[in-house]
C-alpha cells in the first residue's frame, strides 16, 4: 500500500471546490457482488483492503409456489400453479419481497432472508452462520472487520417446520405448519471460516437475541443482548395460551404468538417523533423488542469465545407507567475500551425515544440533553476519544437528521454543517486523523425525500467543507455514490454507489434497473470536478434510487436507524 498524507488530500480538495478539475481525487474499485445477489452494501474496511458487508437480494431461490397465498398467486396473474414453467422477473421479485425473513407475518409461509453476509479479501465470498448454507431462511449480517482479519456480525435463526393442532368449532382436528426459529439472534465472531457466537442472558421466549457490532484491536467487542421481557411484552404473551378453564380455542404455538408480537415490534414506526404529532406517521423505524436490551462490550479470546463481559446502562431508568422495552445498543468500540452507541430515554413532549450514549466504565451518558433533538445514535468512536452520529429534529415540518462530533475527553458536542442548512445527514465513520465520512442530502427542497450522495469531511481543517465524493471522480463515472461507510487512517473509502444495468423483461424486451455495488476509493493526486455542475451528472438516473426493490432501501434504512458500529483503524504501517 502507498505511502499517502490524509492532510495533503484534504487541502488539495478544499482548495479545489470552487474550480472545474481536469483530475479526480479518488480512483474507484468495484468489489465484485457475491453470485447469486444483485445488491452489495459495504459495512466496514480494513488496512489491509478487506471488507465486510451485506448482500442483498437473491437472484436464484428455487420458489415453491404452493408456499403463496391465493391472494399472492392472483396478484401475479397465476391461477394454476402446476401451468407455471418460468416466473417473470417481476414475479420472482414480487415472491421474494413478499416472504421476506423479518418482514412477512404470515408464519404458516417459510421466510426467504433477503440479505446474506459477505466478506472480500481479493474475492467476494458469501459467509453463512449456524445452519445449511442451502437454508434460504436465514439472515446474516457482517458489521466489522478488524487488523487481525477478524469480523464480527449477527445471524438471525432459521426458521423450523412445527406442526400444531387444535379442534375447531365443527368438533373437526385441524393441522397446520408454521415455521418458527429457535432463536432470534446470535452475535457473531468469525475468522478464517471459523465462528464463535455470543449467548444472550435471556433466552426464556424465541430464544433471545444479540449482535456484536464492532471489535478493536485487542478483541474487544461490541453489541447488544436481551436481558428480561419487558413488562408489556410478559402479560402479552401470557394470553397466548387460554386459561385452563376458558373455552377459547388456541389455534398456533406459544412461539408464533410471541413471534408475531416480536415482529410487529421489530417493525414499528417511531409515530412519537412524527413531525405533527398524533396526525402524521413517522418513517423512522423503532426496532423495538419483546425484549429489554442493553448494550454489551465481551473480551473474546483468540477462538472468539468470551472471557468476560460488561453490560451497559441506559440514559435513565424505564418509567413506572412504561410497560415497553427499554433498552441500549452499543455500535463501536475503540482502542481505550469506550463504546458509542444509542440508548432509550425520555423526552418531555414525546415520550421514550433513543439518543446517542457514550459509554465509559459500564455508565452510559448523553451527547446532548437538548429537547430540540428527540431521537438519534453515536454511529463511531475513533482513538482519540472523538465520536460521530447524528440528531434528529423537525426542519420545514419533515424529520431532519444533523451530524454531529463529539469530544469525549472535553465533553463538548459540534454539530456538523451538512451540504446546506436542513441538509439531512448521517456520519457513518470517523478515522484516528479526524477525517468523517457518511451520507447527506443535497437537494434543498421541501420534498421529505431527498437525493442523497457519500460525503468526505475533515473535523481537523480550518473552514472545512462537505465534499461530494461524487465530485471526486470522473464526471462520467457510471457510479453515483450514495453512502460512505468507512474510511481508513490511509485515506481508503469503501462506499456504496448506484450503477445501471440491463436484464430481459417478462416479454423478452431489454429494460434497465439500477443496483447497489460496493466500491473502494483509493485517494490519488488531483482536484475535484464540480461534477453537479454538469448537464451529464444532473440527469443522471443515479439521483434517484429508482429500481432499487424496496427490501435494499429498507436495508439502508436500517443502517440510518439503527445505526452501526465501528472498528479502528490504527493499524501502524510498516
Amino acid at each position: 500500500m502507498k505511502p499517502f498524507s490524509k492532510h495533503l488530500l484534504v487541502a488539495s480538495v478544499l482548495a479545489a471546490c470552487s474550480t472545474t478539475a481536469a483530475a479526480d481525487t479518488f480512483s474507484i474499485e468495484e468489489i465484485a457482488t457475491a453470485d447469486n445477489f444483485r445488491n452489495s452494501f459495504p459495512r466496514d474496511m480494513n488496512e489491509q483492503g478487506f471488507i465486510v458487508g451485506i448482500s442483498s437480494f437473491p437472484t436464484d431461490v428455487d420458489i415453491d409456489l404452493s408456499q403463496l397465498t391465493a391472494s399472492q398467486l392472483a396478484s401475479l396473474g397465476i391461477t394454476d400453479i402446476d401451468e407455471v414453467d418460468e416466473l417473470t422477473p417481476a414475479q420472482y421479485e414480487f415472491i421474494i419481497n413478499s416472504l421476506a425473513t423479518n418482514e412477512n407475518s404470515n408464519f404458516l409461509q417459510k421466510p426467504i432472508a433477503s440479505y446474506q453476509a459477505f466478506l472480500y479479501d481479493g474475492m467476494t465470498l458469501p459467509v453463512s452462520f449456524f445452519n445449511d448454507p442451502e437454508d434460504v431462511s436465514t439472515i446474516t449480517y457482517l458489521n466489522s472487520i478488524n487488523g487481525s482479519n477478524t469480523a464480527v456480525g449477527m445471524g438471525y435463526g432459521s426458521y423450523k417446520p412445527v406442526e400444531f393442532s387444535y379442534i375447531n368449532s365443527e368438533d373437526e382436528e385441524v393441522t397446520n405448519t408454521f415455521y418458527v426459529r429457535d432463536f432470534i439472534s446470535r452475535g457473531v465472531w468469525y475468522q478464517d471460516g471459523q465462528t464463535a457466537t455470543v449467548t444472550p442472558p435471556e433466552q426464556a421466549i424465541l430464544g433471545g437475541e444479540s449482535a456484536i457490532m464492532d471489535v478493536n484491536e485487542s478483541g474487544l467487542a461490541a453489541g447488544y443482548a436481551s436481558v428480561a421481557l419487558s413488562p408489556g411484552a410478559e402479560s402479552t404473551i401470557e394470553n397466548c395460551t387460554p386459561p385452563e378453564d376458558s373455552d377459547a380455542v388456541q389455534t398456533r404455538p406459544l412461539e408464533v404468538c410471541a413471534s408475531e408480537l416480536w415482529l410487529d415490534l421489530h417493525n414499528a414506526s417511531a409515530n412519537n417523533i412524527a413531525p405533527i404529532l398524533y396526525y402524521t406517521r413517522s418513517n423512522y423505524a423503532s426496532r423495538r423488542s419483546i425484549y429489554d436490551v442493553r448494550g454489551f462490550l465481551w473480551q473474546l479470546d483468540a477462538s472468539g469465545e468470551v472471557i468476560s463481559s460488561v453490560e451497559l446502562g441506559t440514559l435513565e431508568e424505564r418509567r413506572e407507567d412504561d410497560e415497553s422495552d427499554f433498552s441500549s445498543y452499543a455500535y463501536a468500540v475503540n482502542n481505550n475500551g469506550i463504546a458509542a452507541g444509542q440508548s432509550f430515554t425520555y423526552h418531555p413532549d414525546r415520550g421514550a425515544i433513543r439518543m446517542p450514549a457514550i459509554f465509559v466504565d459500564g455508565e452510559a451518558i448523553a451527547v446532548t440533553e437538548n429537547d430540540e433533538y428527540f431521537w438519534g445514535s453515536a454511529n463511531d468512536i475513533n482513538d482519540n476519544n472523538r465520536a460521530v452520529g447524528y440528531l434528529t429534529t423537525t426542519r420545514a415540518a419533515n424529520l431532519r437528521n444533523i451530524g454531529f462530533y463529539y469530544d469525549v475527553d472535553s465533553a463538548t458536542m459540534e454539530t456538523l454543517p451538512g451540504f446546506f442548512e436542513g441538509s439531512s445527514t448521517v456520519p457513518s465513520d470517523i478515522n484516528n486523523n479526524g477525517l468523517v465520512v457518511g451520507t447527506g442530502e443535497i437537494e434543498p427542497t421541501l420534498s421529505s425525500s431527498r437525493r442523497r450522495v457519500g460525503f468526505l469531511y475533515d473535523t481537523t481543517a480550518d473552514d472545512a467543507q462537505f465534499i461530494n465524493l461524487n465530485d471526486a471522480i470522473a464526471c462520467d463515472s457510471q457510479y453515483f455514490i450514495v453512502d460512505a461507510r468507512a474510511i481508513t487512517d490511509s485515506g481508503e473509502i469503501v462506499a456504496s454507489a448506484l450503477k445501471t444495468e440491463e436484464y430481459i423483461d417478462g416479454d423478452g424486451e431489454t429494460q434497465s434497473r439500477e443496483v447497489a455495488v460496493t466500491i473502494k476509493m483509493d485517494p490519488i493526486e488531483g482536484e475535484l470536478n464540480n461534477c453537479r455542475q454538469e448537464e451529464n451528472k444532473v440527469e443522471r438516473s443515479g439521483a434517484s434510487f429508482g429500481g432499487l426493490p424496496l427490501a435494499s432501501l429498507s436495508l439502508l434504512g436500517f443502517f440510518i436507524t439503527l445505526s452501526r458500529r465501528r472498528q479502528h483503524k490504527n493499524i501502524k504501517k510498516s
